[in-house]
């Protein structure tokens, strides 16, 4: 407690300093007292953000330390994993708009570096048109937000897996189902089945059905398939068996997963160390 004492005192100094304060204006105890007050909002209502923005952070990490430590690799659906990740950075998102407004427009910035008793100043016109922007911004967000999460229902996310191995068990699991397929130009196109009593003869393709990209990540063990065309059809059969396919071909070894409990981790203890420098600020009083 005496070592945050002393780096509080020396914040507190180095801002009311001469440096800091206008010389055509006299200092008074009480405006030392006031700006004391203020810098201490400032630093609950900083510290506050950093809080909110940081733990569902790290909870994303700790999720894909999670999906990264398996033994076996995940299937995903490509929804579930955009709104992870949305999830993840709901914080930056939910703060950003209104720290933008309150940015842009000139009096909200003079409230937010003016301390809370300049609200007072602010016009009811003014304040109905910040009202209006937060309230546009979170529209937006609603509508944006369920486009962008139904634009990934084609995707299939794989976690924990060898760059080499998917399109080898995929192309695996379309032979054990009878789908005829062909590569072309970085497509997969899977054409009609084979009929029972042809299973063994070759058969010609004739047209996809449905069509499938893969982009492999090797630095991360990840992959993604892209369906494309009728792939309803297709992609549930498909995604049933290549769990089981992966494992046969996978043979690397993740270390995303070290890497995100490792970031987790540290975010963590940026959250713990924020919040008893919050603590200490609510619960101490200010110097005199």
């Amino acid at each position: 407690m005496a070592l945050l004492q002393q780096t509080r005192n020396v914040i507190l100094k180095g801002f009311l300093s001469p440096c800091f304060i206008r010389r055509d204006r006299v200092s008074s105890p009480h405006a030392n007292h006031s700006r004391v007050r203020r810098l201490d909002t400032t630093l609950i209502f900083i510290g506050s953000g950093c809080l909110v923005c940081l733990m569902p952070l790290a909870v994303y990490c700790l999720y894909l330390s999670h999906l990264n430590g398996r033994n076996t690799p995940t299937l995903i659906s490509g929804s579930w994993d955009f709104g992870s990740l949305l999830l993840g950075l709901s914080g930056f998102i939910l703060l950003s708009g209104p720290l933008f407004i309150t940015l842009v427009n000139s009096t909200w910035r003079g409230y937010a570096y003016g301390g809370w008793a300049n609200l007072r100043s602010i016009g009811r016109g003014e304040a109905l048109v910040g009202t209006i922007m937060a309230t546009g911004y979170f529209l937006i967000l609603l509508g944006v937000i369920p486009l962008l999460i139904r634009s990934r229902k084609r995707v299939t996310a794989i976690y924990n897996v060898g760059a080499a191995s998917v399109e080898p068990a995929l192309i695996g699991v379309l032979d054990h189902l009878g789908y005829t397929w062909k590569r072309d130009r970085g497509l997969l196109l899977i054409g009609a089945k084979k009929p029972t009593h042809l299973s063994d003869v070759p058969f010609e393709f004739q047209h996809e059905t449905a069509t499938v990209r893969i982009d492999p990540f090797p630095a991360t063990g990840h992959a993604t398939l892209k369906w494309g065309d009728d792939w309803r059809g297709v992609r549930p059969e498909v995604e049933s068996l290549l769990p089981r396919m992966l494992v046969s071909h996978s043979s690397e070894k993740s270390v995303v997963a070290s890497w995100t409990f490792t970031a987790a981790l540290a975010i963590m203890i940026v959250m713990l160390l924020w919040l008893v420098v919050l603590i200490y600020l609510v619960m101490t009083p200010g110097p005199r």
